[in-house]
């Protein structure tokens, strides 16, 4: 008798698309190559978007929740952008204003899972706030020796990401998924102060942004996936 075989499903299918464009973006970044990082930057937060819409219809999704959801799509994948340009800039003037209007644009997209989180019944709790602040203190203190006034704009934005992180954390019954996202970007984000003003050497620099990008990217994936569904 020939084997059978099941057709992968929808999700699989989506997270290996996913899993691919997003090991493209990250591997394009970490090489330095400005052409192919801007041709594979934006391809996972469409995918990531154009996955979330049938899922939102699947499920019901309230219209606030769905709004929510488009704004940390949207956000991030304009903040993307912005830290492209910062990135592979070579004006530093032009590199710390797209490095600001990243950081506004993320904000914009952490409140937005912030607000979503919020309605889902997570509440903020010292024990999970705490650890997070103190981690993300360290990238405040970089910044507060080499460049002051970057402070002003990524100290909220650091803060909105703590927030975020610890709402993700307590959300109500077992996620481990929200909580590895909501982590994972904490940890993505803490690389990328250390790598800009504390690496120097090539093949460190290469290793700090390909963590940057590849957690940055599977945050993304965790985070959205899971709040486009009902809580368990």
């Amino acid at each position: 008798m020939a084997p059978s075989f099941r057709k992968p499903s929808r999700t699989t299918v989506t997270a290996g698309i996913y899993a691919l464009t997003a090991a493209a973006a990250t591997a394009a970044g970490a090489s330095g190559n400005r052409t192919l990082a801007a041709w594979t930057k934006p391809l996972p937060m469409l995918v990531l978007g154009a996955a979330t819409v049938p899922a939102v219809r699947e499920h019901g999704t309230a219209p606030a929740d769905a709004a929510l959801l488009a704004g940390a799509i949207g956000f991030s994948a304009a903040g993307d952008r912005a830290m492209l340009l910062e990135e592979f800039g070579t004006d530093d003037a032009a590199k710390e204003r797209h490095l600001a209007i990243g950081a506004g644009l993320f904000a914009g997209a952490q409140a937005s899972l912030c607000g979503l989180l919020a309605r889902r019944g997570a509440r903020v709790r010292a024990k999970t706030l705490t650890p997070r602040m103190v981690l993300l203190g360290e990238s405040a203190a970089i910044l507060a020796v080499k460049n002051r006034p970057a402070l002003t704009v990524l100290g909220p934005y650091g803060n909105s990401l703590a927030v975020m992180s610890a709402l993700a954390s307590d959300a109500p019954n077992p996620q481990p998924a929200l909580r590895a996202g909501g982590l994972l970007f904490v940890l993505s984000d803490l690389a990328i102060i250390n790598r800009r003003y504390l690496l120097t050497g090539r093949r460190s620099r290469t290793a700090a942004e390909a963590w940057v990008l590849g957690s940055y990217f599977a945050a993304q994936w965790l985070l959205v996936t899971s709040l486009s569904k009902p809580l368990r």
